[in-house]
């Protein structure tokens, strides 16, 4: 059994260390507003999987965990470039989303 959390975690250790580039990045308030709340919301994600375990046995687990490898990869590519932090924040949304998804089978 595997546990499909780790991507859930990775989601916010990545945001949380690239928190303040993001945040340098931003170019509106409501862009840091944005960025605050996904932020927030990964760490949310995260708290709630700290004792939490899911497995592989489900497809629909699976399956959002593999959306959110991939959704967590761009983000990673996406905050490498920073050229356009509306595409980045729209990824780091979509990662987060994914990871709620995935939190609420716990």
């Amino acid at each position: 059994m595997a546990n499909m959390l780790i991507d859930v975690q990775a989601t916010f250790l990545s945001l949380d260390s690239q928190y303040n580039i993001l945040l340098a990045g931003c170019k509106t308030q409501a862009q840091r507003d944005v960025l605050a709340a996904q932020y927030a919301a990964a760490q949310q994600n995260y708290q709630r999987t700290l004792n939490a375990t899911l497995t592989d046995d489900d497809a629909q687990v699976a399956a959002l965990s593999t959306q959110l490898k991939s959704a967590n990869l761009q983000v990673v590519q996406a905050t490498a470039q920073l050229g356009n932090i509306s595409k980045v924040i729209n990824d780091i949304t979509t990662a987060v989303s994914l990871g709620a998804q995935l939190v609420a089978m716990v």
